[in-house]
């Protein structure tokens, strides 16, 4: 019933984010996430049809905004200038911002919540994502029968919500360790509630450009916005909540 290789991958992945988590190194992490960056960045190129966005600008604000430790409000003013640059320009096609929309600004909101809230919070938030997604997966497979949205016609409602209950039960005993119990519970679940919209969101993306993996770098998952997509879109709830 379930995919030997998805199951691997995300074993693999898993066990990837612990590692990284203990070590918890500045430069090893800006590393990551500066690769992080430049692959979901070229699948977003390729899924808006954004010919001449560069992914190097794009690591350029990532850069300056980790140096001057406000990577998510430099994502913005950056954002600006190129918006002002392609209204200058008279462009026809503002899709080439949206690589800069999308991805980007949510990977620099995730790196701002390792920076400003520290690993144990990114951390938390992982695991809740995970908790989600893994818990919505399972359970849609096992007893879903009502589809959840037109979006995303392959997930079901008893997928969803058994997703989020999984995250807000798994997020609430990892959370309670640093938090009190009651904040715990609800940035769990509100976080979990976040990372379906992420989901979502790269559905929608992907049915707009009529394709069903934004890549092919993760076997049995697709490419690396097919597994971020949440987690970069919960961020913004938990840089907000904690």
């Amino acid at each position: 019933m379930f995919s030997k290789t998805r199951i691997f991958s995300a074993a693999v992945m898993i066990a990837a984010i612990v590692i990284v988590a203990l070590v918890d190194n500045f430069f090893i992490n800006f590393i990551i996430f500066g690769v992080l960056l430049f692959l979901a960045f070229n699948e977003a190129k390729t899924m808006f049809n954004s010919k001449y966005a560069s992914v190097f600008i794009a690591l350029c604000i990532f850069a300056i905004g980790a140096f001057l430790d406000k990577p998510f409000f430099i994502g913005i003013f950056a954002l600006i200038l190129i918006l002002g640059y392609l209204v200058y320009k008279k462009s026809e096609n503002l899709n080439e911002l949206m690589p800069y929309i999308y991805p980007t600004l949510p990977i620099l909101m995730l790196y701002q919540v390792l920076s400003y809230e520290g690993m144990f919070v990114l951390f938390w938030l992982i695991v809740i994502v995970v908790a989600c997604d893994s818990g919505a997966y399972f359970i849609g497979k096992l007893i879903g029968e009502r589809a959840f949205s037109p979006t995303s016609p392959n997930k079901t409602l008893e997928g969803v919500v058994g997703g989020i209950a999984c995250a807000a039960i798994i997020g609430t005993i990892v959370g309670s360790f640093e938090f009190s119990v009651i904040k715990s519970i609800y940035v769990s679940l509100i976080v979990a509630i976040f990372a379906v919209i992420g989901d979502l969101l790269e559905s929608y993306f992907k049915r707009q450009a009529d394709i069903k993996d934004s890549g092919n770098l993760i076997p049995g998952h697709g490419g690396i916005l097919d597994r971020i997509d949440a987690v970069i879109i919960a961020a913004f709830a938990m840089a907000t909540l904690v």
